[in-house]
C-alpha cells in the first residue's frame, strides 16, 4: 500500500519529477512544472492549506520497487515520491466543497495509487468535513481519472458550467442529522 504523508519543502525534486513529466499531463501541458520553483510554490499552496484547515493534499510514496527510478523519498530511501493527491477545500460557484487531487508518475499509474487516495480521502472528508460533497475536475478526454472516480461512487455531471473544457464528476454526501 502507498504511504499518505503531508508534504513538506524538502519533496520539491519529488513533485516536480511527476509534475514535471510531460506524460502526466497529455491534457493540460500548460499547468506542467518546468522548474523546481514551480513545485516549490505548489507544495507551499499545500502547506497553507495544511497550516489553516490541519489537512490537504498528501505526499504519495510507493515502494521504491514500484518505481526504481523515482525520487527517493528523505526520510526512507525504501520509498519514493509517486505523486500527490488527497482533499482541499474549494469552492465551486460560491458553493463550498473538497476538492479531490490526483496525479501519480506513469511507473505507478493502473496499480491502485488512484482508488486507494480516494478511499483516504473519502474517509478524510466524513471525519474532517461531515456532509460537504467532494468533487473530481478533469478533462472529459482523462478516461482513467474518470474511470477512478466513478468506481468510487462519483457521478458523472458532464460539463463544468464555471469552468472551461472542464467536466465535473461529484460525490454527494449525506448531511449530518
Amino acid at each position: 500500500m502507498p504511504r499518505l504523508r503531508r508534504p513538506v519543502a524538502a519533496d520539491a525534486a519529488g513533485v516536480l519529477s511527476v509534475h514535471g513529466d510531460p506524460r502526466c499531463y497529455p491534457l493540460d501541458p500548460g499547468l506542467m512544472h518546468r522548474k523546481l520553483r514551480d513545485s516549490e510554490e505548489f507544495i507551499e499552496s499545500i502547506d497553507h492549506h495544511w497550516q489553516r484547515r490541519g489537512f490537504g493534499y498528501w505526499a504519495v510514496l510507493v515502494p521504491r520497487d514500484w518505481w526504481p527510478e523515482g525520487v527517493p523519498d528523505l526520510e526512507d530511501d525504501d520509498w519514493v515520491h509517486a505523486g500527490l493527491g488527497g482533499i482541499q477545500h474549494h469552492e465551486l460557484n460560491g458553493e463550498p466543497v473538497l476538492n479531490v487531487y490526483y496525479r501519480f508518475g506513469p511507473a505507478v499509474q493502473g496499480r491502485g495509487v488512484a482508488a486507494y487516495v480516494l478511499d483516504e480521502a473519502k474517509a478524510l472528508a466524513r471525519r474532517e468535513a461531515p456532509g460537504r460533497d467532494l468533487v473530481v475536475r478533469t478533462r472529459p478526454e482523462n478516461a482513467a481519472a474518470r474511470r477512478v472516480a466513478e468506481r468510487a461512487g462519483f457521478r458523472d455531471l458532464g460539463p463544468s458550467p464555471w469552468e472551461d473544457a472542464t467536466e465535473l464528476l461529484r460525490l454527494t454526501v449525506e448531511k449530518p442529522a
